[in-house]
């Protein structure tokens, strides 16, 4: 739109008694206009009606102003100014969204009031894509720094970005966020909610059904806080802020990668992995939250809470349902491999027996779930590898702890010359790993796994913590930082003068944590002081653990594999096993983070199975022996 001579527009004064001669840009014609002649503030042209919205009509007449009193009037102006060139967004949207008009300065200041786009966060659905596409954009940045962080930190192949990538973009395609009646039908069904709260008061009537068909009606007034609570509700159960976490992991299930849940959650709730503080980096590389969302970026991507292991593998399996993908099974040699280095067991051994197993057995356990109830896939490896173990060194209750706990206890004895001659070390060289020396070892590195988090060391790493990844963001004062190093510096003070306040905490006993009777002792305090037996040790943590502890056996009528069972004692069922087993067990249960009573019956599932496996194939084997003669 011209100014005709390109003079400043007058509404009133000389030239036209208060007439503005604009050009139209449409179809070039001509004309001067009175402040009478505009339509709710704009101009439209007399020849082909398109509005003119770089310029408005503004009440500067001392005439149009009906008011009695004094009144002063002031008109505004300014000079003209050179258009800036309006950068392109970083991110194109996907779908056309109703922009607003763009401001156009003008040679008069005009009134705040009648800005063009003023209205737009009045507009719910206008409201919605805004807050929509901010909270996806989000989302991804969030998926891209961990996935950054997957590659360059923790050597994961290249290839999960890729993979996270097609899933991310499936995934969000099945949601249906981007649905053009999505802020419609969330509205909707909040008032179909609200009506039915206020209905339920009154008497019991059932929901009528919700139809998302405006035609001319026009939308619901809320307040516009509330609106953008409907929203974030809305995109939080579309697109959980933990579903970057998921997507992670799925990507990394199928690429083969030996990453599992405990990976994921742990680097999470550590602040290593981008997720509990990941919305202090989403403004600076998506730009400021104020021109594109009414929303910070704290209240859009902060999480409540780290999900855990058990619904993070459930989310994973979900997505996967939902945008048809057929997934493989674990990597099972990669995983057990990982295992089996982390306990410090021989991994030439006992690894191509398990995988024999593997192949044999083949259980649904392996394969990604959506189920959140059921026993996640590195409890199934786990049960794998104690089958394997089993088999291999012969451990069926012959109270092989009992006598090397006898023998330690004995001065100058050997143990192994208590042992019966199939658990005795064979050869004797350094690469044969004998029954003893399993056991050992596997008690040794249940000692050593730590499963506590970094931050819990000491108070100085829980602090920062706090401040660097529970409470980003928040900024104190000077008088609050000066007495934060007053505090720290007195603890490090204490703590430094006695070194034994640090035996107050909570202690462990064989990396158990011990429970706190009513008296105020522990219970491996009592048991320690009772007897310092290691049997009387083991049989105390097996009670506290729910298992209930056999003797050795004594008559050995054969040397075949022991099969356990649960027995009902008091109406609860009650693990029963061998202080061996236990032994063996409890390791493997305390490196995946679950439960020994967990992995005792995913075990006796897997028993289960290679029982049926085996009567099946003998069944087989008779029937080919002898054919049926015709």
């Amino acid at each position: 739109m011209d100014y005709g001579g390109g003079a400043s527009p007058d509404h009133y004064g000389g030239g036209g008694g208060g007439s503005i001669r604009l050009v139209c840009d449409n179809c070039g014609a001509a004309d001067k206009y009175n402040p009478d002649d505009a339509e709710d503030g704009f101009f439209s042209c007399r020849q082909c009606s398109v509005v003119h919205t770089s310029t408005q009509a503004t009440a500067a007449d001392p005439d149009d102003f009906q008011a009695t009193g004094t009144m002063s009037f002031r008109r505004v102006s300014q000079a003209n100014k050179t258009p800036k060139s309006r950068t392109p967004a970083p991110y194109p949207t996907p779908y056309p969204t109703r922009q607003p008009p763009a401001a156009t300065e003008t040679d008069f200041e005009e009134p705040r009031d009648f800005v063009v786009g003023a209205k737009a966060w009045d507009e719910p659905e206008e409201l919605g894509a805004r807050v929509r596409w901010r909270y996806v954009q989000g989302l991804q940045v969030i998926l891209q720094q961990q996935l950054e962080v997957l590659v360059k930190r923790y050597r994961v192949g290249a290839l999960v970005c890729g993979l996270a990538g097609t899933i991310w973009v499936r995934w969000v395609a099945t949601s249906k966020v981007f649905d053009e009646i999505w802020a419609r039908k969330v509205l909707v069904e909040d008032e179909a909610v609200q009506r039915l709260k206020c209905s339920a008061s009154g008497g019991e009537q059932k929901p009528q059904e919700v139809k998302c068909e405006w035609g001319g009606e026009a939308l619901p007034r809320k307040d516009r806080r509330r609106v953008e609570f409907i929203f974030v509700r809305s995109l939080r159960t579309m697109l959980p802020l933990y579903s970057t976490l998921s997507v992670c992991f799925l990507a990394c299930h199928i690429a083969r990668e030996a990453i599992l849940p405990t990976d994921i959650y742990r680097w999470a709730m550590e602040g290593k992995l981008p997720y509990m503080a990941a919305f202090t980096e989403v403004d600076r590389l998506l730009g400021s939250s104020v021109k594109h969302c009414p929303l910070s970026a704290r209240q859009l991507f902060r999480p409540v809470r780290v999900i855990g292991t058990w619904q993070l593998e459930a989310a994973a399996g979900s997505i996967a349902q939902r945008i048809g993908l057929q997934l493989p099974s674990v990597n099972f040699y990669a995983i057990a491999q990982r295992y089996l280095n982390e306990l410090s067991l021989p991994i030439e051994r006992i690894l191509p027996h398990a995988c024999r197993i593997y192949e044999w057995a083949l259980p649904a356990e392996l394969w990604l779930s959506s189920n959140p109830l059921r026993v996640p896939t590195r409890v199934c490896v786990m049960a794998i590898l104690i089958v394997a173990l089993r088999v291999q060194y012969n451990i069926h209750g012959q109270g092989i702890w009992e006598i090397c706990e006898t023998g330690r206890n004995a001065d100058g004895s050997d143990p192994d010359e208590n042992l019966p001659p199939s658990m005795r070390p064979e050869g004797g060289t350094s690469e044969e790993f004998g029954t003893r020396e399993l056991l050992c070892t596997l008690a040794s590195a249940y000692d050593k796994i730590d499963v506590a988090h970094d931050y819990s060391k000491d108070l100085h790493s829980y602090l920062k913590y706090c401040k660097d990844i529970v409470f980003p963001g928040i900024a104190c004062s000077i008088e609050e930082d000066h007495l934060i190093e007053i505090f720290q510096d007195m603890y490090k003070g204490r703590e430094d003068g006695n070194p034994k306040a640090r035996m107050e905490e909570t202690q462990t006993t064989n990396g158990v944590m011990n429970k706190r009777c009513r008296d105020g002792t522990s219970v491996g305090a009592r048991s320690i002081s009772a007897s310092s037996s290691g049997i009387q040790r083991i049989k105390s943590e097996m009670e506290d653990h729910g298992f209930c502890y056999l003797p050795p056996r004594k008559l050995l009528r054969s040397n075949g594999y022991l099969h356990y069972r649960r027995k009902t004692i008091t109406g609860s069922l009650v693990c029963i096993g061998h202080a061996d087993y236990y032994v063996l067990i409890r390791s493997f249960a305390k490196l995946a983070e679950v439960d020994v009573r967990v992995l005792h019956t995913s075990v006796l599932k897997l028993e289960r199975r290679l029982a049926w496996i085996d009567e099946r194939i003998g069944r087989s084997l008779d029937a080919l022996q002898n054919p049926p003669i015709s």
